[in-house]
């Protein structure tokens, strides 16, 4: 496959450089000009719902005003009160009536209002006065009246506003079959007191309130108004007017599940916004709440208008990015040749012939054709190649003086390097300016404490040592100090100075070494143990301060991890062997670990530990003292048949391992795991062993001898052990004292004779050794909670025992 030249690389990313703005900004221009064609549109449907909401509510306000002003109207209280309207006689107010109903309706002419007596059967609307009509006794007149009361406006049927003879071309005789309806009782007519003044308009009216010419000129499909019971009070349809919403089967747009309530929106809020769909076809649902109670007003539009701006914002935009891309793709290409023309020019510096003509980037070889690198290509491995060739000698240099300084580090540290050879082979190494200007030198040796971390590992250990050799090395000067080196788990180091004053120079070493204690522990979280040597005058002194350093890190035997000793600050090598060994406490803790007693045998070992690093001794008599109580402990288990397999499994030597432990708080928690707790262990089953044989014979004997007059001394005379300590052993194993497990035993011995023998009270505790009936039969009682008898009675005649506890 032809690999691309650097002139297509630059023409392709010109495009893409040109190409993704201009993506970006066709898609920006269409995502906002349909959010603006969307919010636009939702506008003008919030704008059209509320005037339609505004139009509603006045007519209905203005319907309420002229109801209130009816009630309290001269001419209705004197057609309420004239005696002759029950004989029909006075038709002249009846006019009056009729002609105040029908100024109202010139105000709106699809109102419907009529006045209704219950009690007296009458009604009068502004077609005339009727009497003796079914459809107002049965007209739920105080429901009604008590729902518009407290609730506003009412969904009622039209049937309530249409009689035998109303004429059809009235409001009433429309086909819309529920009205809004809103009923006033009239006051302070104490002959009438079931009248009521009831008017109403048609449900259908509600639907389009504005009128045609603006219903058309909407997007909107219709107008949907429903009550706080979620019934339609309004539809363009009207067959769904008073049924609940979800007759209308729409779904929401996202879920698809029906949508049976709307979530109720709050005032500060105004409108809420769903999307849905009806048969198969998505709509964009609005509605807002009303200032009247619980109604709620719904606008429905169509989504398809919107798609079609969609399109064509889409089209529109579409046309002009590829205007701007041919434009782009035009420039990219112009461009790119100008730019190439610096890049030949290097190449022909470097004395590449292989420039590039036109298109043509293989050389024909073999007949087999080679694909040939771009023109940068070229220049970076050209480049390149000269960078890896200086690296790769580098490294190989710092490689090798870094394995042979090591190598020289560790025979100047172990004294395999004659000292008449050792400064030249300094000079050799890079270390002339030591050699001259050092007045004296030191060792220090970095130990890292991994006992118990939590955070390492004796795992970790390879890792961590190599951490502190590069901390060690980037810590001090190099002027200051040679290789810094890992030996025997330890990272040691020669460190100098130009100072003659020794004393100076020691303290220098404290201060530098507590510093570099406390980095370490920053960093790695990680204790260490620094052992420093005595300060030396000559190069040749490095064996001896490596050996002095290194036993200066014993000390952490007695004053625990963490320590930094110089060799010398605890002199004790001149002092005489005035160590007291603490043959009580070791007398103590063997008899401990005979005994198997755990608790009282660890806390024995700390205190004999506390006081052997209490004493003032040098590493080598601690470790005298530590090898005799090993050598006590191992001897008292061997004389007790235990043997050393049983304690140290496989190849390990324990001596070796006392010799390896560095500080006291090891030593005891190894001296307790691994010694001690295996040989109480072993005790422990032992014990275990005799205890459970003893208590067997015991029990043995309880149930041989349970009717003789058995003792615990006997017991203990016939097994030959002290009676006490038989007591101790029989409690821990059953878990009852002696007498108490001989008394039940005689007990359950005494129920079985009870149930299967003929014997009396008496001849029972005769046979169970008891002086007297009475101790029996009190003894019986405290463990069965009943007498003998009892028991007896209840055990033959379980009747009598049932009605005797009825």
């Amino acid at each position: 496959m032809r690999k691309l030249s650097y002139l297509h690389k630059m023409i392709i990313f010109g495009l893409l450089l040109s190409t993704v703005p201009i993506l970006l900004t066709g898609i920006s221009a269409i995502v906002y000009s349909s959010s603006q064609t969307e919010l636009h549109r939702t506008e003008a449907n919030e704008q059209l719902l509320e005037q339609i909401q505004s139009n509603v509510e006045h007519k209905l306000a203005t319907v309420s005003y002229m109801l209130d002003q009816a009630v309290r109207s001269p001419i209705t209280r004197r057609f309420l009160t004239d005696p002759a309207l029950q004989q029909r006689r006075n038709p002249l107010q009846a006019i009056e009536l009729q002609t105040e109903f029908q100024h109202m309706r010139s105000w709106e002419p699809m109102l419907d209002i009529m006045l209704v007596n219950q009690s007296q059967n009458w009604l009068i609307d502004h077609a005339g006065l009727y009497a003796n009509t079914r459809f107002p006794l049965s007209l739920p007149m105080k429901d009604l009246i008590t729902n518009t009361l407290t609730s506003g406006w009412q969904l009622a049927p039209s049937s309530i506003f249409s009689h035998e003879n109303s004429s059809d071309n009235t409001p009433s005789g429309t086909s819309c079959i529920y009205h809004i309806a809103l009923a006033r009782t009239v006051p302070d007519v104490a002959h009438s007191s079931n009248a009521a003044l009831v008017a109403g308009i048609p449900a259908c009216y509600m639907q389009n309130p504005l009128g045609q010419s603006v219903a058309s000129e909407s997007s909107a499909s219709g107008l949907i108004i429903i009550n706080r019971d979620q019934r339609i009070i309004a539809h363009p349809n009207a067959a769904y007017i008073g049924q609940p919403l979800s007759a209308l089967g729409l779904k929401d747009g996202n879920k698809g599940t029906s949508i049976e309530t709307l979530v109720p929106v709050t005032y500060s809020d105004a409108f809420a916004k769903r999307e849905v769909r009806f048969a198969d076809t998505d709509y964009s649902l609005i509605y807002t709440p009303s200032t009247l109670k619980g109604w709620t007003y719904i606008l429905i539009s169509p989504e398809n208008t919107s798609t079609k701006d969609y399109i064509q914002i889409g089209f529109h935009t579409l046309y002009i990015s590829l205007a701007m891309l041919l434009l782009s793709l035009l420039l990219a290409w112009v461009g790119s040749r100008h730019m190439l023309v610096p890049i030949k020019r290097i190449l022909a510096l470097l004395g590449d012939h292989m420039s590039v003509k036109g298109s043509g980037h293989t050389v024909s070889l073999n007949q087999n054709v080679v694909s040939q690198p771009d023109e940068l290509e070229q220049i970076r491995l050209g480049v390149t190649r000269l960078s890896d060739a200086r690296s790769q000698l580098e490294s190989t240099l710092n490689q090798y003086q870094g394995q042979i300084r090591t190598y020289y580090m560790l025979q100047w540290f172990q004294g395999r390097t004659c000292p008449n050879t050792m400064h030249e082979t300094l000079r050799e190494q890079g270390y002339v300016t030591q050699l001259s200007t050092w007045q004296h030198i030191a060792v220090i040796a970095l130990q890292p404490e991994l006992l118990n971390h939590e955070r390492y590992t004796m795992e970790d250990r390879s890792l961590l040592l190599f951490a502190l050799q590069n901390i060690l090395e980037e810590s001090i000067r190099p002027d200051q100090q040679l290789l810094p080196i890992v030996l025997e788990q330890n990272v040691v180091t020669v460190v100098g100075t130009n100072e003659e004053d020794k004393t100076l120079f020691s303290k220098q070493l404290l201060l530098r070494t507590e510093q570099l204690q406390l980095q370490i522990h920053e960093v790695l979280d990680l204790k260490v143990s620094i052992g420093l040597s005595q300060p030396h005058l000559f190069m040749d002194h490095i064996p001896q301060a490596y050996n002095e350093a290194m036993d200066a890190l014993k000390h952490r035997m007695r004053l625990g991890a963490g320590i930094i000793v110089q060799y010398g600050q605890f002199d004790l090598v001149s002092t005489a062997w005035a160590m007291t060994y603490p043959e009580a406490l070791e007398y103590s803790l063997l008899q401990s670990i005979q005994q198997a007693d755990e608790t009282i045998a660890a806390a024995q070992l700390t205190e004999m530990m506390q006081t052997v690093f209490s004493l003032e001794c040098t590493p080598e008599e601690y470790q005298a003292a530590l090898m005799r109580l090993l050598t006590r402990v191992l001897q008292v288990a061997q004389e007790s048949g235990v043997r050393l397999s049983q304690i140290s499994a496989g190849s390990r030597s324990l001596f070796q391992e006392l010799h390896n432990l560095q500080y006291a708080a090891e030593i005891e928690q190894w001296f307790y795991r691994e010694v001690i707790l295996p040989v109480i262990n072993i005790f422990r089953e032992r014990q275990y062993a005799q205890y459970q044989n003893i208590s067997e014979k015991m029990i043995a004997m309880i149930q041989q001898d349970y009717d003789k007059d058995l003792t615990l001394e006997e017991c203990a005379e016939r097994l030959h052990y002290n009676a006490n300590y038989l007591s101790s052993v029989f409690r821990k194993e059953t878990g009852a004292s002696f007498s108490e497990y001989l008394t039940r035993y005689r007990l359950n011995i005494a129920k079985r004779w009870l149930d299967e023998s003929e014997w009396t009270v008496k001849e029972i505790a005769e046979r169970l050794r008891y002086t007297n009936p009475q101790n029996f039969i009190r003894s019986f009682r405290k463990w069965e909670g009943m007498t003998p008898g009892r028991y007896r009675e209840r055990k033959q005649h379980p009747e009598r025992a049932v009605k005797g506890l009825q």
